[in-house]
């Protein structure tokens, strides 16, 4: 049988060794690089049909066995991308459990200088909450759905009238889920602002149970970045509020990194640690992302671009960030075993008066929503097939090796960024994954024919 080296292995030179990844098996391993070029040698000589028993170095056809069991070399390169082409197409299929994003409202009480959203002094109305209640009635009746996970989201969805609607649209969702034995759980994210330990109550008696916050670093920085309307600062207030509510909520805290405060990140989590907010990694998350140029804030040269944004985590990973057990930067490849809700049937995001978006980065923009809420259920148009289309496979990605661990990265920003200069939608380990494993290795050095 005739074997090809997989589409998905990444080899990396290191001294006399080379470094062997698979990122569709994940395997990981060091290999004498002479050691190497007997295997190929050997792998040449039985696909040409020839006798390979003038190798005779047992070392070279036992790391032959093993790197074919690993996923090193394969019999068909192409079923290998037919493989992982289908389980994307899997996990869009997936179905049995029901996905919305609510936004009650467009308004926010901040004034960030990245937002890229487009504030509107409009409220969900009650009508529109009595077309999202029915809808989402008449989805769980179908028996089609087994789970049900609601995103709020604005927006500021804790503004009073705005918060008004989290509440009399979770207690129609609740009911409904109890109705037709539907598991059901929510999330919300939120400046923090207005989460008080009361309105933390409120959500907690209304199945929220994690809130994603964002801080842009300590205080002296934050306040630049996510103030109020009149300019005042925020970030005092919204650590008393997480503080008064860390026995009923989880949080997500995201730091939006950009040039102006990428020397910050640790001095954040060090205030986190100080005001005892990373003592239970169960509870709390602390992750970053890069600022994107969505609006005019990038066009001053502030907004990393993602090698910077990426080589920045593999920076921040060698200074120790993940040293005291709580992990902000990932340690080491994943497959992503899951694709994005904006290209699930099941899934949309629901602005306020009804309309409909595939994602939330479209939120507002009347021009890109797929549809609108109507009293018979969603009335979908065109744009729908935007989604419905999109394979990864069908794009520039099929042939990148990175594919098993990305699957095309974020759908919107594929599509919106495609034919660009740069793809924002890849993902880091497009571009540290040689120096990211090279870190690895030289931490946790392997014995050489190891490729576990």
């Amino acid at each position: 049988m005739r074997l090809y080296p997989s589409s998905y292995t990444v080899v990396i030179p290191d001294g006399d060794d080379l470094l062997l990844f698979n990122t569709r098996t994940l395997y990981f391993g060091r290999l004498g690089a002479d050691l190497y070029r007997e295997v190929l040698l050997l792998i040449g000589a039985l696909d040409d049909g020839g006798d390979a028993r003038g190798i005779s170095n047992e070392n070279a056809r036992a790391a032959a066995f093993l790197l074919r069991q690993k996923g090193f070399f394969v019999d068909d390169p192409f079923r290998e991308r037919e493989r992982v082409a289908e389980r994307f197409e899997r996990q869009r299929g997936n179905r049995g459990h029901l996905g919305l994003t609510i936004a009650p409202t467009l308004d926010c009480n901040f004034a960030c200088s990245y937002c890229y959203e487009r504030s509107e002094p409009f409220t969900m109305s009650s009508e529109t909450v009595e077309r999202v209640a029915v809808h989402v009635a008449r989805e769980l009746a179908s028996g089609r759905f087994r789970s049900m996970h609601v995103t709020w989201y604005g927006g500021e969805p804790l503004l009073p009238e705005s918060f008004d609607v989290v509440v009399s649209l979770s207690e129609r969702m609740l009911s409904s889920c109890g109705l037709y034995d539907v598991s059901y759980s929510a999330n919300i994210i939120t400046n923090g602002y207005l989460l008080d330990r009361m309105t933390a109550r409120r959500l907690v008696d209304n199945r929220v149970a994690l809130a994603q916050i964002t801080l842009d670093g300590p205080p002296e920085l934050h306040d630049r970045t996510r103030t109020l309307k009149n300019g005042s600062g925020t970030f005092g207030r919204i650590m008393s509020n997480i503080r008064s509510a860390r026995d009923l909520l989880r949080f997500s805290i995201r730091m939006n990194v950009n040039a102006g405060n990428a020397d910050a990140v640790l001095a954040l989590k060090r205030v986190l640690r100080e005001e005892g907010m990373l003592a239970d990694a169960g509870r709390t998350a602390f992750y970053l992302s890069p600022v994107r140029s969505y609006t005019a804030s990038c066009q001053g040269g502030e907004c990393l671009t993602d090698s910077s944004f990426y080589r920045l985590q593999l920076e921040l990973l060698a200074r120790g960030i993940n040293e005291d057990g709580f992990t902000v930067v990932e340690e080491y490849p994943a497959l992503k075993e899951s694709v994005c809700t904006a290209i699930g049937s099941d899934s949309f995001v629901i602005g306020p008066s009804g309309e409909l978006y595939k994602c939330w980065l479209d939120l507002g923009r009347k021009e890109r929503s797929v549809g609108a809420l109507g009293s018979d259920g969603p009335e979908l148009n065109r744009r729908m097939a935007r989604w419905t289309e999109f394979s990864p496979s069908s794009s520039g990605c099929r042939d990148c090796s990175m594919l098993p661990l990305c699957m095309g990265g974020c759908p919107e920003l594929n599509l919106r960024s495609r034919d660009g200069e740069e793809n924002l939608a890849c993902c880091n380990w497009k571009y540290v994954l040689r120096e990211h494993l090279l870190h690895i290795a030289h931490c946790q050095p392997s014995k050489e024919g190891d490729v576990s």
